[in-house]
């Protein structure tokens, strides 16, 4: 593509994306979803695929191969795939044979593993799905992994409006599977601050139960460890906790008190990374006798 014809493309994007946004109907521009999307126009929009040139973002693509072979859909279309769950859901959907696309802000991940080449990675926003919106047909499953913490309106938006466009887009695509990382939250009073988290990812749920009432999974690890590049040094700290508390919550009377209320959450196992991602990859393309998956379900998935 010339230079030229590359930047009126870009340009001509942004014109159509413009006005098919102009007219949202009553207070819902200002707030939610759509107020994410009219932010999302400075400059975050219409990603293409990671080394490839095909635009994520043109319906003359096909729903499979990037470049348009539409006979050939996606096995499965994972949600934040570069993240942190959703890197090890690509890894395990790959290991698996299946065939991935993963989108997500940022594109492709750092990290050098031989099974990042076999995931075709968009970059795209979830408040935009013109740009994403055509890889969900002929789907089996989608996997939304995004999530995010910060102000109680920021976690409510990444945790809970994002994955609820993801969760509509998919059902409206006919998709057949719907897999929800979620998470067993914090007791009082550790779960003041994670209001908005929190909120996000139930309100999620009741729509993935609603829409996909026979054919969804709800992933609902404890804190999640693993080895991830580039975390906080914080962040690894605690992870790095994992492989002591897990053996102990699951194997000692500790573990035990995990029913009790108010405060036994603090006592569920952690949940190990690859487990999660395992866990994800089965519910996006198998029937599970599970719809819902706690911190030990998860964690047959070792």
């Amino acid at each position: 593509v010339k230079p030229e014809e590359s930047s009126y493309r870009d340009r001509m994007q942004r014109v159509f994306a413009r006005a098919a946004l102009a007219r949202p109907v009553g207070a819902a521009w200002k707030t939610g979803a759509f107020a994410a999307a009219r932010r999302g126009l400075d400059g975050r929009a219409f990603g293409c695929v990671d080394k490839r040139t095909f635009c994520s973002s043109s319906p003359a693509g096909g729903a499979g191969q990037p470049g348009g072979d539409a006979s050939k859909p996606y096995d499965v279309v994972v949600f934040g795939g570069n993240g942190f769950v959703g890197s090890n859901t690509c890894k395990a959907l790959v290991a698996m044979g299946k065939r991935v696309a993963a989108v997500n802000r940022s594109g492709a991940p750092s990290i050098k593993e031989a099974w990042v080449d076999q995931v075709d990675f968009i970059k795209g926003d979830a408040f935009q799905p013109e740009a994403w919106r055509h890889i969900l047909k002929g789907a089996g499953g989608v996997v939304a992994s995004i999530g995010a913490f910060g102000s109680y309106e920021h976690m409510k938006m990444i945790n809970g409006d994002a994955n609820i466009m993801i969760t509509e887009e998919a059902a409206a695509a006919g998709v057949k599977r719907m897999v929800f990382v979620s998470a067993s939250f914090p007791p009082f009073p550790a779960s003041v601050p994670l209001r908005g988290y929190i909120e996000g990812k139930q309100a999620v749920e009741e729509v993935v139960r609603a829409r996909f009432p026979d054919t969804h999974t709800i992933l609902k690890p404890s804190v999640i460890f693993g080895p991830q590049d580039n975390a906080h040094p914080l962040i690894a700290g605690i992870r790095a906790l994992g492989p002591i508390q897990e053996p102990i919550m699951t194997h000692s009377p500790l573990g035990r008190l995990a029913s009790l209320p108010m405060v036994g959450g603090v006592f569920l196992p952690w949940s190990p990374v690859h487990a999660v991602g395992k866990a994800a990859a089965a519910g996006a393309t198998q029937d599970l006798p599970l719809r819902t998956f706690s911190p030990h379900d998860i964690a047959n998935y070792k």
